[in-house]
């Protein structure tokens, strides 16, 4: 008892010292407060706004700062209102840099400022539009249905009116109930304007044109896209000086309903008719500059073509395609152009040419990750400063508390209220969103290592399948190449399509794992066999996995194991269940591991440090993001020997559906 006694004096006794760097952080967030409060009388919060809507498109940074300036100044007034706009333009920036969730929470946080006092404003009103779109945006249909009607109840002009209705249209549109998404667009009340006339019925007919197509109506929908063409073509020549007479989001409205009419001909084999329209469309975009779409419509005349059998013609679209895709630099245009070339001459037995476009491919693919690599970088810089402007309406209310306790307490009261406040809300709030924010960024930090990372094992493993495809060329294969080629093609859409992923289905690595052994089954027929086995009991669609897991440690079975092996090996493959968890185990009676590390290479023993390396580093990105146990066991199968190697993958089960 003494014992505890003596160390609850020592803790009364330190715990004011303990607590000095709290209290500098709260003195530091109060004087933050003071000196808003002293710019507020010469700053406007409605001119800080102007000025970042006058940024937000070009220059998102700054116009954060702009708002984040407008939120200091209408806290520290204590104005709603100009606090509900900031929150607005908050959400339209998070749209501009599709961040759509972040776009949610501050038209909602806009909302909640505005509904009590201020619901005929047309900030609420645009709260109210924003948080219906977003919510359409992330699939959420029942709760963008509410806000567009809610948006109905209100006292609206006519083409406000008109654009809600062809919100709830969009809605139905989405969902899949055509007839429903019909009848709501005929029944828009046209506005008086002339103005909003011209741009709305344009609009309207755009959604009209879309729900003809996938009603398979495609006349119809042909009529409601010339129409749409024909109007912004008027307006661009009736005030060719003034860029916004074609607003950028008509133009994409037409795009959009271009791409499904024109994939509603290919579907009927109306090939003639597609072309004619997408050249409608090249023409248009020509005098838009819009360069990016005239690529994407190349790309598409081509398929048509190829489908009519005009092979010569449909090549010199994609090479038209790839070589404005990289004069605007577009390397995700030019990716698509390059594959689907190579699709092309490998059907026509052009195997030296497909073998060219997919190298072209592979280098085009590594220029879009490295561009996506830096827009990813930014959108995470982006994000950490709206971090910051959260962290604003914190600190303002830290100074407003700390000027009713200056005000209306002596010295002694203020330091107990003070304490108190320390120990409740620094070490229980403000602990708690420093310790999120930390976490925010480190996971943001994480997620960006972990694409780039995705980023180098694509066009690692594209060479060396490409490689593959050279050797058999050299050895006037022609046949096996072509035959190659086919199996190749079909991998890299898989490889493709899941790149971006962080999971995906065990299926899908099942399939693109098959794909690649079949590959180097061609190549090393003569030196080994192999052998994949899938457990019954195993969900191959509930269990998800990273994509690329297991191809380096196959690859390295093969080239560094069997390949040097005098007598045909064996490669075996098996994935079992290991309590709750999945095991994947990868056997091969090569060589052994210190055999083929003394017959590598320099650069070799470089390429396969460099792709193990990658996987743990992904590996263990993982487990700290997703706070999971992935991890790898590599062994000998014959500890005397030294020959042979088992590698056993284990995957958690929080990776697992329920019904797995």
């Amino acid at each position: 008892m003494r014992l505890q006694g003596f160390f609850a004096i020592i803790l009364m006794l330190s715990g004011p010292w303990l607590c000095l760097p709290a209290m500098a952080q709260e003195k530091k967030k109060a004087d933050r407060y003071k000196s808003l409060k002293e710019r507020s009388a010469e700053l406007s919060a409605d001119d800080l706004l102007d000025e970042a809507l006058t940024l937000k498109d070009n220059n998102p940074r700054e116009a954060l700062n702009k708002v984040e300036e407008a939120l200091g100044v209408s806290l520290a007034q204590k104005n709603a209102l100009d606090e509900g706009k900031c929150y607005v333009m908050l959400g339209q920036i998070n749209e501009r840099i599709e961040e759509w969730k972040l776009a949610l929470d501050n038209y909602n946080s806009g909302y909640e400022k505005l509904r009590d006092k201020y619901t005929n404003s047309p900030e609420f009103r645009t709260a109210l539009r924003g948080l219906a779109e977003t919510s359409l945006r992330l699939g959420d249909h029942a709760r963008a249905l509410q806000r567009y009607q809610e948006m109905l109840s209100l006292r609206l002009s006519s083409s406000e009116r008109a654009y809600a209705q062809l919100g709830i249209s969009e809605v139905y549109y989405q969902m899949g109930n055509y007839e429903e998404a019909l009848r709501t667009v005929d029944n828009i009340s046209m506005p008086s304007s002339k103005i909003y006339d011209e741009t709305l019925k344009v609009s309207i007919q755009n959604q009209r044109a879309r729900i003809y197509a996938r009603t398979n109506d495609v006349d119809k929908a042909k009529d409601a896209l010339e129409y749409s063409q024909n109007t912004l073509r008027s307006n661009r020549a009736a005030a060719p000086q003034q860029k916004a007479s074609v607003p950028q989001k008509q133009d994409e409205g037409l795009n959009e309903a271009k791409e499904e009419v024109t994939g509603a001909l290919h579907e009927q084999q109306r090939y003639d008719e597609e072309i004619d329209l997408r050249n409608k469309a090249i023409e248009y975009n020509l005098e838009s500059k819009n360069l990016p779409e005239v690529a994407k419509d190349k790309v598409g005349i081509s398929k048509a073509l190829e489908a009519k059998g005009e092979t010569s013609e449909a090549i010199r679209e994609l090479e038209e395609a790839a070589l404005m895709a990289d004069t605007i630099n577009s390397p995700k245009d030019q990716a698509k152009a390059f594959l689907a070339l190579a699709g092309i001459y490998e059907k026509n037995g052009r195997s030296t040419q497909a073998l060219s476009a997919y190298r072209r491919y592979s280098e085009a693919v590594k220029k879009a990750d490295a561009q996506n690599e830096v827009r990813l970088t930014e959108k995470a810089e982006l994000i950490k400063k709206q971090k910051d402007i959260e962290s604003l309406t914190k600190d303002v209310a830290i100074g407003q508390r700390e000027e009713t306790i200056a005000r209306g307490t002596v010295f002694r009261q203020r330091l107990i209220i003070y304490g108190l406040l320390l120990i409740i809300a620094i070490i229980g709030v403000t602990s708690y969103f420093i310790y999120k924010n930390a976490q925010a960024s480190k996971i943001a930090n994480q997620l960006l290592a972990l694409k780039s990372l995705r980023s180098q094992m694509n066009p690692h493993f594209i060479f060396n399948a490409l490689n593959s495809v050279n050797h058999f060329i050299a050895q006037n294969d022609e046949r096996t190449a072509n035959k190659f080629l086919s199996e190749f093609s079909r991998l890299m859409r898989l490889v493709l399509e899941n790149s971006q992923e962080d999971f995906i289905p065990l299926y899908k690595e099942q399939e693109i794992i098959s794909l690649y052994l079949k590959l180097e089954h061609y190549r090393f027929r003569d030196k080994f066999d192999y052998e994949m086995k899938v457990d019954d009991d195993i969900n191959t669609e509930a269990i998800e996995i990273p994509p690329m897991l297991l191809q380096p440690y196959i690859e390295n079975a093969v080239w560094h194991g069997l390949r040097y092996k005098e007598t045909k090996g064996h490669l075996s493959l098996h994935m079992r269940r290991n309590g709750h968890g999945l095991e994947v185990e990868i056997t091969d009676d090569g060589i052994g591991r210190k055999r083929s590390a003394a017959l590598k290479t320099n650069n070799q023993k470089k390429q396969a440090s460099t792709a193990l390396k990658n996987i743990e580093e992904r590996l263990t990105i993982i487990n700290k993001v997703y706070r999971s146990n992935y991890h790898i066991e590599i062994r000998d199968l014959d500890a005397a020997s030294g020959t042979g190697t088992s590698v056993l993958v284990h995957v958690p089960a929080q990776n697992q559906n329920s019904n797995a």
